[in-house]
């Protein structure tokens, strides 16, 4: 049964800055280092798992981001056509502070980190309108390592 949006916007699915030559020399370097050091020191499985995962990083960090759909409905949050029913959520936040806004969810589900919507063209305290009517308000943060990466590009 499909229910009627009370509130949805569009928003890039994550932070994208433009990367030079420069950025990626700096980011192969550093890898190559701390590869060798592992090698060096007898980890080798580890040398390996650092350039396969900052390989994955940086491809993924050259794509520029998607722009998704997100929906705020009575029976949840809809994002990119995946259904987040409120029953599977505990808890949200929107952090002012970042630009753009952003909405964290904390869900209920065990192996699920947090939730993070960039709130774009509509206004954040319209989205907390609409979530007070659903789920607790309960301040989050987004984890450290997550704002040191993005700050490095990432």
């Amino acid at each position: 049964m499909a229910t009627e949006a009370l509130i949805s916007w569009n928003a890039p699915t994550h932070v994208y800055t433009e990367k030079n030559s420069d950025w990626y020399w700096s980011v192969g370097i550093i890898t190559l280092a701390i590869a060798a050091v592992c090698i060096i020191f007898g980890q080798i499985i580890t040398g390996i798992f650092v350039v396969v995962a900052v390989s994955a990083l940086v491809l993924h960090a050259s794509k520029p981001p998607r722009i998704v759909m997100h929906q705020v409905n009575d029976r949840g949050i809809i994002i990119d056509d995946i259904l987040y029913p409120f029953v599977s959520l505990e808890s949200f936040w929107i952090a002012h502070d970042e630009h753009p806004a952003r909405l964290l969810i904390k869900s209920r589900k065990t192996f699920m980190t947090l939730i993070v919507i960039m709130i774009e063209e509509v206004d954040p305290e319209k989205v907390r309108e609409v979530m007070l009517r659903y789920i607790a308000e309960k301040e989050h943060h987004q984890q450290f390592l997550h704002h040191i990466l993005e700050g490095l590009g990432f």
